[in-house]
């Protein structure tokens, strides 16, 4: 007979931040056996660990208790005696720890994922698996899982994979409900701020739409998007039929402020297929226990943002100027970061798990983010497919075809898929441009590209004063800004080093973590005095006198200011587009050329 497997959560006392965890399992064979928790959970590209939150397990086998023995940081063994027993394993969880890839409790509410509260038993992650919610008097369940139609509190997961791919809110939260393709959709708030709840779920109504235009259906029953307004963004996570989202409580104004929001949740409802459906075949299914490898986040986060940006473009959320200030924004960040020059998209990749999550002073001078390059990439990687083949097919294409050979049969595909899709979506070879720039370190062809769709780029500094003509060449336009080649934060109210660039004269002379204190011996106290004095009195070619204490010395460390990069990038249209161009840009934005809309 087949093991069965049900979980009941309890949190009745929600105040000591605990979750009560029983694993009731029957017609477990006789033998030796292992029970197992995830040490990392899909999606978020990091190593946790976590058992360090798991306490006081006890088990018994036929009401017996037996030796639970604890094996590895994630492992536990025990004996099972007899045929088809009935195997109880009980555990505690800590859970104080607010974000989409963790688990929370508080008299508030409870939020889980399921990598951090179910094990499961050797090799049985194909079985179905149930989870009983005993919550406190009055509050309300909402979760990706079916609820069991025989019992109300009791929730069903056709196997391990999609249990612990579900995360569970329960508490008081506010949800709001609205149908696309006779779908419901779920919008669960807990917290409050600022937001307008209607007109944010209407506007989460018309992502899905856009995005489903893509794929022309939803390949899902219900979904359920969680949101939790706090003091702080802890980002997104995406999951088969459900994403959290952790939003600033006051981050639904201004409209430029809102635009993020908007952008997350587009970010997230994209990856329902990209990643969780389209997928390169290691990333699904997981081995829970180790790392996960593969060269291919730049497709699956970065073309994720790309088209985060690009359906809400299209869903009418986002203007046309809103969606070419953003795509300037990237490409400003972009083109500042040395690392770019070092560290290829597909290493970026590979090396998620011990770099992109655990940065360092130095990190921006030796590696590029999969999500920032390799959303500038999609938009290149769109725009030369739509050029080759006269705006007739695009990456959309790319994503349809991956989808009905792959997604849709359950299945991931091996990575060299992706290039020989692109190349037969474009009839043509795409090796050149992946080996530059997936493979390579070279500089994009973003001015290139976006010149088909009749745009072009400007790079200059941003008007420091526009009635000071100290600030601005004859013909008007800004000066340059002197630069020390430093980024700087506050840190226990002290002016602290947070970067020193491998390009900036400061290079080898300032270092990650200085505290600087004055200026040609003027004290500063905050880093925009630091900035404005800088600006203010010096020009390219200066030097300066830094003063720091570095591990509690006093130094003063000369050094010769060098030009800023730019720290202003604009995407326009050209002067005088050609009729290709407008149809060209039209095709991809859905919009006219000609920009209207008021600054």
């Amino acid at each position: 007979m087949t093991p069965t497997f049900q979980y009941t959560v309890s949190f009745l006392e929600p105040g000591s931040h605990v979750y009560h965890v029983r694993l009731h399992m029957t017609n477990v064979p006789q033998g030796r056996h292992t029970l197992s928790l995830p040490v990392w959970t899909p999606g978020a590209y990091e190593v946790q660990d976590f058992a360090r939150h798991i306490f006081d397990l006890r088990i018994e086998a036929n009401h017996q208790t037996i030796t639970l023995n604890h094996e590895a940081k994630n492992r536990w063994g025990f004996e099972s005696v007899g045929d088809a027993s009935s195997i109880t394993l009980d555990y505690k969880v800590y859970a104080f720890e607010l974000g989409v890839d963790t688990s929370h409790l508080d008299p508030s509410h409870a939020y889980w994922n399921g990598a951090q509260l179910f094990m499961w038993l050797d090799t049985y992650q194909k079985e179905p698996y149930t989870v009983r919610v005993q919550a406190p008097t009055g509050w309300k369940v909402a979760t990706g899982l079916d609820t069991d139609p025989e019992h109300p509190n009791q929730y069903l997961a056709r196997n391990y994979d999609v249990l612990i791919d579900s995360p569970f809110e329960c508490g008081t939260h506010q949800t709001l409900m609205f149908t696309v393709d006779n779908k419901p959709h779920s919008v669960v708030l807990w917290g409050h701020g600022n937001e307008n709840a209607d007109e944010f779920t209407q506007d989460i109504q018309r992502i899905v739409e856009a995005q489903r235009d893509i794929f022309g259906s939803l390949p899902y029953d219900h979904y359920t998007f969680i949101v939790h307004l706090s003091d702080r963004g802890t980002g997104g996570l995406e999951h088969l039929n459900s994403t959290t989202c952790g939003v600033s409580r006051f981050a639904f104004k201004p409209r430029k402020s809102y635009r993020r929001v908007l952008g997350l949740v587009s970010h997230e409802f994209f990856h329902l297929w990209n990643v969780k459906r389209i997928h390169p075949d290691m990333l699904g299914p997981f081995n829970y226990d180790q790392e996960v490898y593969t060269h291919l986040l730049w497709a699956m986060e970065g073309f994720t943002d790309y088209y985060a940006g690009i359906t809400l473009r299209r869903s009418g959320l986002f203007s046309v100027k809103e969606y070419l200030k953003g795509l300037a924004d990237n490409l400003q960040a972009y083109e500042k970061e040395p690392g770019r020059f070092v560290q290829s998209l597909a290493e970026s990749s590979f090396d998620t798990w011990i770099k992109l999550y655990k940065p360092d002073e130095d990190s921006k001078n030796r590696t590029i983010s999969y999500y920032l390059k390799g959303d500038l990439v999609g938009t290149c990687l769109d725009l030369e497919i739509r050029h080759r083949t006269q705006s007739q097919f695009s990456l959309d294409d790319v994503l349809r075809r991956l989808y009905i050979r792959y997604a849709a049969q359950g299945i991931g595909f091996p990575e060299s898929v992706y290039q020989e899709t692109v190349e037969e979506v474009a009839g043509s070879s795409f090796q050149e441009f992946f080996d530059r720039y997936i493979y390579g370190t070279e500089p994009i062809p973003i001015d290139t590209v976006l010149g088909y769709a009749g745009l072009t780029i400007s790079r200059t500094y941003k008007d420091l004063d526009k009635e000071d003509d100290l600030d601005a060449t004859p013909d008007g336009s800004p000066l340059p800004l002197p630069w020390l080649g430093i980024d700087t934060r506050v840190v226990e109210k002290k002016v602290e080093v947070s970067i020193s660039y491998t390009t900036g004269p400061a290079a080898n002379l300032l270092q990650g973590q200085d505290h600087v204190i004055a200026v040609d011996g003027y004290q500063i106290q905050t880093v925009d005095e630091l900035n404005e004095r800088l600006r203010r009195n010096y020009r390219i070619g200066d030097t300066v006198t830094i003063s720091i204490f570095r591990r509690g010395q006093l130094m003063a460390i000369p050094i010769v200011l060098a030009e800023a990069p730019y720290n202003k990038v604009d995407v326009e249209p050209i002067k005088d587009p050609s009729q290709e161009q407008q149809a060209f840009f039209e095709s991809w934005m859905k919009a006219p050329l000609i920009i209207t809309e008021p600054n």
